[in-house]
């Protein structure tokens, strides 16, 4: 019991320590006459980060390896290199996660580098993976998920001190007073109480709010509340992004109303099969689950997607706008999706963030470009391990020529 509590001590320590300034540092950010005084080093390091993309070279090396052992090889050329270089057992989850925890460091090197609006900036692009993580957390506690494996499961741009005492909330066992203490303590402390204080007071409607918690996160709704917590987190870094003018405002109002309306789209997909397509749902559940800006806001997602059913009618839908009339097109002419062909679109868009300086975008870009990579060495990983043939490998989605 002692060691438990002094466990749980050096935990609220850490967390005392993790935590950081709320503060907002509010924009303008200036241009390209005063934009390098405080940002300029940071954004040069990042342009040469850039450098470590995987090369079409590398995707077809990658592509042709034979097992494992060859892919680390392979990586061996590339800025990976570093990553795997002490590792003797290999599996796809292994290697993956190597250059994941690389390419992360890198970034939260530059976080920790960062000063005044920048700061803010990048505390927002982590926000996003810290409500996934807290959702993940607590719906596997609820469920009985092993705790000591947790941690290990969730993304590393996710991780933060404050799961570790989520942990320590239901270790008595009792997920009801859990909860209710989770609720009054520890997300009111994280970086997004504010999104969780916003959902949960508008659904909490009783005297009883361990048993309305619990609601919440049930096994059919956690994707739910995870997906309404993102889309108040997305809405606030929107306003953000605006309130900070010039180049930044300008790229990041595109980069962020595509998220809107890929997100948009994505749920509706989604939701196909399940209650939130119930006509009476799509008016009240779905429709709240969407952002509100984007081009497609409003008139498409609150009116002409609480008509959608099926592909057919999302399809006609969004035949008005030209780029995503485009991408159903290819994904039904092609063999990609039409989420891959919607992650196809999102990498055209954060390359072209790279094409002008003295901004914010290039670093959200950057991210968004990496998870693409990430996504592309799980697939040709699992290929290999699963001894599926070349071709299929080959669909992965390219960032940088």
């Amino acid at each position: 019991m002692a060691a438990a509590r002094e466990l749980r001590d050096d935990d609220k320590r850490e967390l005392q320590e993790a935590r950081v300034s709320l503060v907002r540092h509010a924009g303008p950010i200036g241009g390209l006459a005063s934009f390098n005084i405080e940002f300029g080093f940071l954004e040069a390091l990042l342009r040469g980060l850039k450098s470590g993309f995987l090369k079409p070279a590398d995707y077809k090396a990658l592509c042709s390896c034979e097992n494992l052992d060859d892919v680390k090889m392979q990586l061996t050329d590339t800025d990976y290199a570093s990553a795997l270089t002490s590792v003797m057992k290999l599996t796809p989850e292994i290697i993956l996660t190597r250059c994941q925890n690389k390419w992360v460091s890198e970034f939260f090197f530059i976080h920790s580098q960062a000063v005044g609006a920048l700061s803010t900036f990048l505390d927002f692009i982590t926000w996003e993976y810290l409500i996934q993580s807290i959702s993940f957390v607590i719906i596997s506690l609820i469920k009985g998920s092993d705790r000591e494996t947790l941690l290990s499961k969730i993304h590393p741009m996710g991780r933060s001190p404050h799961l570790k005492a989520i942990l320590h909330m239901f270790e008595n066992g009792d997920v009801t007073d859990a909860l209710v203490e989770l609720y009054r303590t520890v997300l009111v402390d994280t970086p997004v109480a504010s999104y969780y204080e916003r959902y949960f007071n508008s659904e909490l409607k009783t005297d009883e709010p361990g048993k309305q918690i619990g609601r919440v996160y049930s096994e059919v709704e956690v994707d739910i509340i995870t997906n309404m917590l993102q889309k108040l987190w997305l809405e606030d870094f929107y306003v953000y992004t605006q309130s900070l003018g010039g180049a930044t405002a300008e790229i990041m109002k595109e980069l962020l109303e595509f998220e809107a309306d890929r997100r948009a789209i994505s749920i509706t997909i989604n939701s196909f099969g399940t209650s939130l397509n119930d006509p009476h749902n799509r008016e009240s559940e779905r429709k709240a689950l969407f952002c509100n800006f984007g081009t497609l806001y409003p008139e498409t997602t609150m009116n002409a997607f609480t008509k959608v059913g099926d592909m057919s009618q999302l399809a006609a839908a969004l035949q008005p706008y030209p780029m995503f009339r485009s991408i159903f097109e290819d994904a039904k002419e092609g063999q990609r999706s039409v989420t891959d062909q919607l992650y196809i679109q999102e990498v055209k868009l954060n390359k072209l963030a790279f094409d002008s300086q003295s901004h914010f975008a290039c670093f959200y870009a950057y991210l968004k470009l990496k998870r693409q990579e990430e996504r592309n060495l799980k697939w040709i990983l699992n290929c290999i391990n699963q001894r599926r043939p070349e071709k299929d490998r080959l669909r992965y989605i390219p960032t940088f020529a």
